[in-house]
């Protein structure tokens, strides 16, 4: 399980609205100096976003809490596997498709583009159904 704490902003229907605040883990690695990671961690560090998470052990909770939230780690490497290998595998075959039939080099280029774009929107199409699941949901696992 991954897990992440936060403060309870609102309690209503919906579920529990947490507000978390973005960190790295770069502070405490010795190679930050030198890694271009801790340049990009940088960028969105501190910045705050609220999400309305699930309840499903019906903890009483109440604005200003401090709480854990957490997603699993299985739901979490296919959401990941999803948005990151799809758009760049239909890059790659919008590319391999077009250099086998041998068209010239802009067309090659164009149509690698083109599967960019068609595995964009199937990301877009195919995160639908992710997000009616309650196991691609993030969960209120603690109070602190």
């Amino acid at each position: 399980m991954l897990e992440e704490s936060g403060r309870v902003v609102d309690v209503d229907s919906d579920g529990v609205w947490v507000e978390t605040i973005k960190m790295s883990a770069c502070g405490s690695c010795s190679a930050r100096s030198g890694c271009g990671q801790s340049l990009l961690a940088s960028v969105g560090q501190g910045k705050r976003s609220v999400i309305c998470v699930d309840n499903p052990n019906q903890l009483h909770v109440a604005a200003d809490d401090n709480v854990v939230i957490g997603i699993g780690e299985n739901a979490f490497m296919r959401i990941s596997l999803l948005l990151y290998l799809l758009p760049l595998l239909a890059l790659f075959a919008g590319a391999a498709i077009a250099g086998s039939l041998s068209l010239g080099e802009p067309v090659v280029i164009g149509c690698g583009l083109l599967g960019l774009t068609v595995g964009l929107v199937a990301v877009r199409y195919i995160s639908r159904t992710y997000m009616t699941s309650c196991k691609y949901h993030p969960v209120l696992l603690k109070v602190v």
